[in-house]
């Protein structure tokens, strides 16, 4: 059986001071990047973890929660991380937020956080984090909620974006719209939920169980830039034969179909139904009909259950379902 590294071996290997290796485990702010990730590197391959009741000293008392997402500046992750505020507030946690614009500062971060114990625990806002890092996360006992991906081991608040998408044809369907479209964004980063992937196959289900196959004609997905987005919509409208309906995958699209829907003179809803997905604070003003997934209530949901893991370290993993529904706003 192979002995258990310790911070001994890790300096010896990383060719640092045992001081360095604590720098970095306790203030890796201080420490200069190369050497930071010579020690983390040394840390993966002798496959050290600090001790549990070390860590849980060292975080005892810190008020400081992280959340680490993707997007931060997207509307959605927004109201998201609001709801995790709220829910925070009263006990006067603060909030760190890690923006993740890259995989390779995806790595960086998940290097950092199981060993820096500079948190009382963490919530993953639609990130797919691979199984040696949820390993290394339990393993040093930080606490960790997942929002909008589940693992068996995590508590999470999760949705059914294929359920999303199923809801949103059924709706239209019932509405007597026969000719459908679909426009979506997606990102082509691995480490993302596949969110607008999922939603579209839950849409393209329904309309099968009503022998309808969706025209690709009607269907515009691909990364989210504003003129690329703005174009598909343009080119969907000004067609000879356009969809009945459309289908957005997001509000902020919906939005943008509903300029352009105002520019080419088409009203909705009688010309053309537009039907959204989350059900932003801006759909309200812009009577837009949309599923809507409580991103407030995701997030606050999220932060208490996190509060319950903090008090409580042996709290049982809980799996939290939000139902979608449609709210109809008279734009479809």
């Amino acid at each position: 059986m192979n002995k258990r590294a310790t911070i001994y071996d890790v300096a010896k290997t990383a060719g640092v001071s045992i001081s360095t290796v604590s720098r970095v485990l306790n203030s890796p702010n201080l420490v200069n990047e190369k050497t930071r990730k010579d020690v983390l590197a040394a840390m993966e391959d002798l496959q050290f973890v600090p001790k549990a009741e070390a860590i849980a000293r060292a975080r005892k008392h810190l008020n400081r929660v992280g959340v680490l997402t993707p997007f931060f500046t997207e509307a959605s992750f927004v109201q998201r991380i609001r709801g995790i505020s709220d829910a925070m507030l009263p006990s006067r946690y603060e909030l760190i937020i890690y923006t993740v614009k890259s995989p390779e500062q995806l790595a960086e971060y998940l290097d950092m956080l199981p060993t820096a114990n500079r948190l009382d625990g963490l919530i993953i806002l639609s990130l797919s984090i691979p199984e040696d890092t949820r390993k290394r996360i339990k393993q040093v006992n930080l606490p960790t909620i997942f929002v909008e991906t589940g693992f068996d081991e995590f508590s999470c608040v999760d949705i059914d974006n294929h359920r999303g998408g199923w809801i949103a044809a059924d709706f239209l369907w019932n509405k007597g719209y026969r000719t459908l479209g679909f426009v979506g964004e997606y990102s082509s980063m691995e480490f993302t939920l596949k969110a607008t992937e999922l939603r579209l196959d839950g849409f393209r289900q329904r309309l099968s169980e009503e022998g309808i196959e969706l025209d690709e004609r009607f269907v515009r997905t691909g990364e989210f830039a504003e003129h690329s987005v703005e174009r598909w919509i343009k080119e969907l409208l000004e067609q000879p034969e356009r969809p009945q309906a459309l289908f957005a995958s997001s509000d902020i699209i919906a939005a943008k179909i509903l300029k352009e829907a105002a520019q080419q003179g088409i009203r909705v809803p009688q010309e053309l139904g537009v039907l959204g997905f989350d059900d932003l604070d801006m759909a309200e003003f812009l009577h837009l009909s949309t599923v809507r997934q409580n991103l407030d209530a995701s997030g606050r949901l999220a932060a208490e259950l996190l509060q319950k893991h903090i008090e409580t370290p042996d709290y049982p993993a809980q799996k939290v379902f939000l139902e979608l529904s449609v709210i109809d706003r008279g734009s479809c």
